[in-house]
């Protein structure tokens, strides 16, 4: 893998990391987007949307699990998953994910931050090309799945209620 370049905290973005491995990938600019409906309105297949959401826990520091938009994520099932407990897992406040080199609508499955742990569902599999955060609200990434998974080196659960 080449070096990374860091932005002036030091972190490496969602883009920078996916360069420096060689994974190619599409980034798209539009409007800020938070959820769902405002991923839809820009045109984007549900089907291919992967949200990421981000969790703060006690002895793991961050968690990120990245499933299917349509899912709701299992607090328990990601737990196991990751390897602690329910009651030390909570949801990162929007100014954590600074941190992170993240912002709220923006949250990546491709992190460089040493420790983090990444959950991926089992139906992140089966997506395809995807179309996710870039670290930015206002920017989306579109990067198969399995230069993802290849480069992220998740761990599986059944994530999903």
């Amino acid at each position: 893998m080449a070096a990374l370049m860091h932005r002036p905290d030091g972190i490496s973005s969602p883009e920078q990391v996916l360069r420096a491995a060689g994974v190619p990938f599409t980034a798209m600019d539009h409007d800020p987007i938070v959820g769902q409906a405002d991923a839809e309105l820009l045109g984007l297949p549900t089907e291919r949307l992967l949200k990421t959401m981000v969790f703060g826990n006690a002895d793991l520091g961050f968690v990120l699990a990245a499933l299917p938009v349509t899912g709701r994520v299992n607090y328990g099932r990601l737990a196991r998953a990751a390897g602690t407990s329910r009651a030390k897992l909570t949801q990162a406040a929007p100014e954590d994910l600074g941190a992170l080199g993240m912002e709220p609508g923006g949250a990546s499955p491709v992190c460089a931050v040493p420790g983090v742990v990444v959950v991926f569902d089992l139906a992140v599999r089966q997506m395809g090309v995807v179309h996710c955060g870039s670290g930015r609200a206002d920017r989306t990434l579109q990067v198969d799945v399995g230069h993802l998974i290849e480069l992220v080196k998740p761990i599986f659960g059944e994530l999903s209620r």
